[in-house]
């Protein structure tokens, strides 16, 4: 039996039938060819087709079973559940775990469903509420930013991931040739391999900075001493560096940050914003490594009655005028011809800073090097995260 093959009703029927007289009368590959292979009739299954996974269910053979637990989560309520305890309480370990991991991913199908219709009508009605107190004009002018930022989020995504997968192609193509050809280049087949694993990893940072931005903002902050945080995300920050390949050791890195200034944060969320920034600053000196110095990173500090003034400072390659026009945009997925990264990192240390009620602003001058500045409550704005 083809595994591409979609069988008919009647064939259904006449499975159901020998299986009936004799659960052996299919051949186990057959009967689990049978499970693998007809996706499309487990979403709405005839009624022959829910005799046969009713029989393969209590098949002799926990291969076979656990196949069927392995589907379970595709199958309609009525089916589901009644399957479901069975194959929970299967004497095979294999089977029971299969089964279980249904139950979970069907669980977090529905929560995942729950959240985005909940999402949707809380959406649908911040536009009804808005239109309540500004009127039909301001929001539907305010339902196209949001519709053209969406574009310009989507359309960067795309670009980007496209710029990582195009290599990717290109190197499977070059093995798949190789095979072919019958005479392994070790050499070339090396380069491949390495050029994909490389392109992979930089497909994985993509995706979770995506994540990164995505996260909602956690209300729960606690006390820390700034100078803490600071110190921390340097040596994250100069060890990501140098584990590219780059000596940091000509690079000083400056603090003025008063040790008795603290502020009240979601810990994580901060400590990653400061460590992007202090990346972008040490990367700031990869295009001018072989002039000489002096090469240095400064933050500063200063509290201003109930806000902390941070300037994140340093003397690197820094960038145009275009270039920072665009970065201030701070659209995510979105980055410059001349620089790196996955175009995510300032606008999720701008929305992390906002969501705890401060401000993140850049400026930038060519061979002038750049200045982050950020300002942030020293207590929590107790505002609910977005």
């Amino acid at each position: 039996m083809d595994n591409d093959d979609v069988l008919p009703p009647v064939a259904w029927k006449q499975i159901a039938d020998q299986l009936r007289d004799d659960p052996e009368a299919v051949s186990r590959s057959e009967r689990v060819a049978l499970l693998t292979g007809q996706t499309e009739a487990w979403g709405s299954p005839s009624d022959e087709c829910v005799a046969v996974l009713e029989l393969l269910a209590r098949d002799p053979k926990w291969e076979v079973r656990r196949e069927v637990a392995e589907i379970l989560s595709q199958l309609p309520e009525a089916l589901f559940s009644p399957l479901a305890s069975t194959l929970t309480q299967d004497q095979n370990h294999y089977v029971r775990k299969a089964a279980e991991r249904a139950l979970d991913r069907r669980r977090r199908g529905e929560k995942n469903a729950l959240a985005r219709s909940k999402k949707s009508g809380e959406l649908a009605a911040e536009y009804d509420s808005m239109e309540r107190l500004y009127g039909s004009l301001p929001t539907r002018k305010a339902r196209r930013i949001v519709e053209k930022h969406f574009d310009m989020l989507v359309g960067g995504t795309v670009h980007n991931m496209r710029g990582l997968l195009t290599p990717i192609k290109h190197n499977a193509e070059e093995l798949v040739a190789l095979a072919k050809s019958g005479s392994i280049d070790k050499r070339k087949l090396g380069q491949h391999a390495s050029s994909i694993v490389t392109r992979l990893a930089d497909l994985e940072q993509f995706l979770d900075d995506m994540r990164a931005y995505a996260q909602p903002l956690p209300t729960q902050r606690r006390r820390e001493r700034l100078i803490d945080l600071v110190r921390e995300a340097s040596d994250a920050a100069r060890a990501y560096f140098e584990a590219t390949g780059y000596d940091s050791a000509a690079i000083e890195l400056r603090f003025n940050v008063p040790t008795s200034l603290s502020v009240e944060v979601a810990r994580h969320q901060v400590l990653s914003v400061f460590t992007n920034l202090l990346r972008n600053a040490f990367e700031a000196f990869r295009p001018i490594r072989d002039e000489v110095g002096p090469f240095w990173i400064s933050v500063s500090a200063t509290l201003d009655i109930d806000r902390a003034h941070i300037l994140i400072e340093d003397n690197g390659v820094g960038f145009g005028e275009d270039d920072l026009r665009q970065i201030r945009e701070f659209i995510p997925g979105h980055k410059t011809m001349k620089h790196d990264g996955t175009g995510f990192g300032l606008p999720t240390a701008r929305r992390y800073i906002e969501g705890h009620g401060g401000s993140l602003d850049i400026d930038s001058q060519v061979q002038a090097g750049t200045k982050v500045r950020i300002v942030l409550p020293i207590e929590s704005t107790g505002e609910p995260a977005e």
